[in-house]
């Protein structure tokens, strides 16, 4: 594939300049395969032409292939170069990603990219629901692909006192991946409960980015604060989702309130 034609170099040049360069490209060769714009098994330019066209150095370049590689999106064949890899599975049992079209359906398929992970110490809403921990918070920041139609953006915090081991979790075991059976097979902490509020908000900048728009324009967009509870409804974590504009439904489960004694 020329590189001139390549979706990556057209997917970079559009991604938002004020990400690390690495993370551009990760998202832009991110975005062209779950968009089909390169499809499973297909070659992707190699890393010195890649660079070349891009502007980027070698190591920022291998930097970004590796991590696709470790995450599963792309492959090394040795002495033929590097390829897309096999198709991805989406999340199974989503309990706040259900959307579908606006006349009904089907749910579309969701898939979870690993943004960030790392030890959060500030207070902010989720200090508030988990209550203090003196080790801070663990951070998981995800981008959703919703049936390649939209973005959504996803923070996930947890006290570090007992979830630290996520931030050195391989990432494949976390990609494309319902967090709630991670909590409860890795840490045995099932999710029974989970209650939430919405709010009509502007995302931040780092939401934004995530969900494709650019910050400055980013107009009011749907977002929901979940509070997940374990054993005894003790709450074990606190989700900011943002969604933007979309003509496509959130799926919502309404139950009957308890019997008033």
């Amino acid at each position: 594939m020329p590189v001139a034609a390549s979706p990556i170099l057209a997917r970079f040049q559009a991604t938002p300049a004020g990400l690390p360069k690495h993370a551009r490209l990760r998202q832009a060769i991110i975005g062209a395969v779950e968009s089909g714009e390169l499809p499973v098994g297909s070659k992707v330019t190699g890393e010195r032409q890649l660079s070349e066209a891009l502007g980027l150095s070698l190591g920022t370049t291998q930097k970004a292939l590796g991590r696709l590689m470790d995450e599963g999106f792309l492959e090394r064949r040795h002495g033929h170069g590097t390829f897309v890899g096999s198709a991805r599975q989406a999340i199974a049992g989503s309990w706040h990603f259900r959307f579908c079209a606006p006349e009904g359906g089907p749910e579309l398929p969701v898939f979870a990219t690993i943004v960030e992970r790392r030890i959060e110490t500030a207070d902010g809403p989720w200090s508030e629901v988990l209550g203090p921990d003196p080790r801070g918070y663990v951070l998981v920041r995800r981008r959703l692909d919703i049936g390649g139609k939209f973005h959504c953006a996803s923070r996930m915090y947890l006290p570090a006192s007992r979830f630290a081991r996520l931030v050195r979790m391989a990432e494949k075991r976390l990609a494309d991946t319902n967090l709630k059976l991670v909590l409860a097979e890795e840490f045995s902490a099932p999710t029974l409960h989970s209650e939430g509020l919405a709010f009509v908000r502007t995302p931040t900048p780092e939401d934004a980015r995530l969900m494709g728009l650019w910050p400055e324009s980013a107009g009011p967009g749907l977002q929901l604060h979940i509070t997940g509870r374990s054993l005894g409804r003790i709450p074990i974590s606190f989700q900011v989702v943002s969604v933007p504009p979309t003509p496509y439904a959130l799926k919502l489960d309404f139950n009957p309130p308890p019997p008033v004694s």
